[in-house]
């Protein structure tokens, strides 16, 4: 499995890759949206794992992502990790599958991730 993950935090991102290795996953690891579009542009991810401050960045992004025809990674299943009990409704309608409130064990993590891999039909509705 491969996971792309996008955090504007180095320190933040450092551990959630650490605890992404349990569930035998090759990580890319992006700092920006900017530099997440550019790798997507060479690399199919299986998931996105998303965790930008501002709501702003991720509303961002996640557009970018599925504007892109499926073959380029349009469709590709995204986690988004956030600060607060955001309002699922809007992430969902964003573009995201799945929402996790920092903080988050690793094995929630994992768990998600895994769940995100399987057949559209395993994910959950928010």
């Amino acid at each position: 499995m491969h996971i792309l993950l996008v955090c504007d935090d180095a320190e933040r991102g450092e551990l959630f890759a650490q605890a992404l290795k349990y569930a035998d996953a090759l990580i890319t690891m992006c700092a920006s949206p900017d530099e997440a579009n550019a790798v997507m542009e060479r690399l199919r991810a299986n998931v996105l794992v998303v965790e930008l401050r501002t709501a702003h960045d991720r509303a961002r992004f996640i557009a970018a992502v599925r504007a892109l025809p499926s073959e380029r990674g349009g469709h590709v299943p995204a986690l988004v990790l956030t600060g607060s009990h955001d309002d699922d409704e809007a992430l969902r309608a964003a573009g995201f599958q799945l929402h996790l409130t920092m903080p988050v064990r690793a094995v929630e993590l994992c768990d998600a991730v895994a769940m995100l891999a399987r057949e559209p039909a395993a994910w959950p509705r928010l």
